[in-house]
């Protein structure tokens, strides 16, 4: 998939070592024969490597990449999900991590870095006491899950929203959804080309997963060709957000 999408003209991958993907991704590269900086390659820390394992664990990313830098590196969560959690040891741990990435950072092995599926109050603990503060933050987002607060937070820190799930996995009826369903029969679109141009139009770059080469087609036809929503089919988006994750509530994560 990784290689089709190259060749349809994709230029943003999204991995991560949990993915256990990294050196197909690598492979799917060299394949493609594209040169490394017109690429744009991202990889995250799993919570079982946050704090002293941070460095090591973005040296075997990054050699399962063939690379010597990653364009974007993230922390992959605030912290491990365990029945028992100690908040202060989960504190302690975001923090070492990100001075791990600030330093990755500085090396040049990363050149820039955010977190995924943080919270604001994860969010304000990290700007509390970072030198770097994240650039990007990686977080669900959809038309039934909108996040208006998050996303007002990170517009007022700078903080770039990268949206993963912006389909919600085909699930919670997204796709069906009659106002969506309209608004894409008017512009001769289909529904996802309509929530990725929604979403595009906030400032905000979806994440779409799809192994399908005729959904590669048509979610890269979303990003590349000349349209738009008007101002009142954005607005009537917005009015369908049912605070419906489908992915883990992070807000579990103390």
């Amino acid at each position: 998939q990784v290689y089709r999408g190259l060749k349809i003209g994709y230029r943003f991958i999204d991995t991560a070592s949990h993915y256990e993907n990294e050196s197909s991704v690598a492979a799917a590269v060299r394949r493609s024969g594209l040169p490394r900086e017109q690429l744009f390659l991202v990889t995250k820390i799993w919570f079982d490597d946050m704090g002293e394992r941070t460095s090591e664990a973005l040296q075997e990313s990054l050699k399962r990449l063939e690379t010597d830098y990653v364009d974007l590196l993230l922390i992959h969560f605030p912290g491990t999900n365990d029945a028992i959690q100690s908040p202060g040891r989960n504190r302690l741990q975001r923090e070492e991590t990100w001075r791990q990435l600030e330093a990755a950072k500085a090396n040049g092995q990363a050149r820039s870095i955010g977190v995924a599926n943080f919270t604001r109050r994860h969010l304000k603990e990290i700007l509390s006491s970072c030198k770097d503060p994240p650039e990007v933050i990686q977080t669900e987002v959809h038309p039934y899950f909108q996040q208006p607060e998050l996303l007002e937070f990170c517009r007022q820190k700078n903080l770039q929203v990268h949206a993963f799930s912006p389909l919600a996995h085909g699930e919670l009826g997204l796709l069906e959804d009659r106002l969506l369903t309209e608004i894409a029969l008017k512009h001769q679109r289909s529904v996802p080309q309509v929530v990725l141009r929604w979403l595009l139009q906030q400032g905000i770059t979806p994440i779409a997963f799809t192994q399908s080469p005729k959904n590669m087609q048509e979610n890269w036809a979303a990003v590349q060709e000349d349209w738009q929503l008007s101002e009142r089919e954005l607005d009537r988006i917005s009015l369908l957000d049912r605070g419906a994750r489908v992915g883990f509530d992070p807000n579990l994560i103390a």
